[in-house]
């Protein structure tokens, strides 16, 4: 029997991806239902190759009529949501930002089995979702490839032995810019990530390193990790995802070719694993390279690092999602080219200073209200922070 998946963003940089593993592993895997965004012409050439697809779906009302598909077409976020009505046994979570929380806590609520693309999703509804993330190993499984490597180590060492657990961050596209230089950057510079090809608002994250305060959350969330046990390296080669420092000295690593291809074949087979590197040779660990550089990260040139590390110190989570909410209002204003670095700086520090020490949303209302009230402040700092 091979499991019926559903991908929520399956025409984006880790849904093309999953739809390529999946025809590759037919037998294992069948797409039941997708959404999409506006690329809808790369939609019609994925699906005359799923036979078992069921139902699309697509945010905008005036996409659907150029959908090229026999089966249901489904609109809008209520739509969308409605592809967990297929149960499938999976779904990919690729929405980019804050899209994908509340699909994500439903289908946690419903049983079905989530592999998680979307960082924003787990620091949005960890405290909603609490113990029911980590008592349950296969009810989240992560798709970030520094996650997907933690889980790979974490599974065969005692936490008790663990002193440090890092994870690696490529130093993003500004890494070679000093902090001055860095905080006037645009995004044309933001944007040319020297290794990964991902959506702009995560390759802007990473140039600001914010995507490394939201993955501190998230394996603080997964693994139920001690904050301080938890740091960052930056590696510019980026083939060791992470690494555990034991009480001993002695230290292991993940190491894999830079290449979503491999994380997300680890999520979709989870517990099991697929052999990748027969589809696909150039997964072969002879391509990871051989430069293999360690350093601690600048916390004066990445700043919103080191904010991540004093939220996760106080285990503040309004200040999580804050941080997380802000920063999409930040990179959209950023793209737009009305704000530079210096203004994400500015906006995510200053929402999560309004924002931290809150009490704690306790349901799907609460936690939807809290974050247009981020929303509406993040935009207020916005008019006052030009280039």
């Amino acid at each position: 029997m091979s499991d019926k998946i559903v991908i929520f963003g399956i025409t984006g940089s880790i849904g093309t991806n999953t739809e390529r593993l999946i025809r590759a592993f037919s037998d294992k895997f069948e797409i039941i239902g997708c959404s999409a965004g506006k690329n809808i012409k790369l939609l019609n050439e994925m699906t005359p190759h799923h036979r078992s697809l069921k139902a699309v779906a697509v945010m905008d009302e005036a996409d659907k009529d150029s959908v090229v598909f026999d089966g249901k077409i489904y609109c809008g976020e209520e739509g969308i949501m409605r592809l967990l009505d297929l149960a499938p046994d999976k779904i990919v979570m690729a929405l980019p930002g804050k899209s994908g929380w509340k699909i994500t806590a439903e289908a946690v609520k419903r049983g079905i089995k989530v592999c998680l693309a979307n960082k924003e999703s787990l620091v949005i509804s960890g405290f909603y979702l609490g113990n029911s993330v980590t008592s349950d190993r296969e009810k989240i499984i992560p798709i970030d490839s520094e996650h997907a490597a933690l889980m790979q180590l974490l599974e065969h060492s005692r936490k008790s032995d663990i002193a440090k657990v890092y994870i690696t961050a490529s130093g993003g596209a500004l890494r070679d810019m000093s902090a001055s230089e860095m905080e006037s950057a645009d995004a044309a510079a933001a944007l040319k990530h020297p290794v990964w090809s991902m959506g702009q608002k995560v390759t802007v994250d990473s140039a600001t390193m914010l995507n490394k305060g939201l993955e501190l959350f998230e394996a603080f969330w997964l693994f139920d990790l001690t904050p301080e046990k938890l740091d960052v390296l930056v590696h510019p080669s980026v083939n060791t995802h992470a690494a555990l420092l034991f009480k001993d000295g002695s230290s292991v690593a993940q190491n894999a070719v830079g290449n979503m291809l491999v994380p997300i074949a680890a999520a979709l087979s989870y517990p099991e694993m697929l052999p990748v590197t027969e589809k696909f040779p150039e997964m072969n660990f002879e391509y990871c390279g051989k430069v293999m550089t360690f350093q601690k990260p600048d916390l004066v040139k990445y700043p919103l690092l080191k904010t991540a590390f004093e939220l996760l110190k106080n285990r503040d989570y309004s200040g999580m999602v804050a941080y997380a909410i802000s920063d999409e209002t930040a990179v959209s204003k950023f793209l737009k080219g009305e704000i530079r670095v210096k203004g994400i700086h500015s906006i995510v520090q200053a929402s999560t200073e309004k924002f931290s020490g809150r009490k704690s949303p306790q349901s799907v209302s609460e936690i939807s209200d809290f974050i247009k009230e981020i929303e509406e402040f993040a935009a207020q700092q916005i008019s006052g922070d030009k280039k």
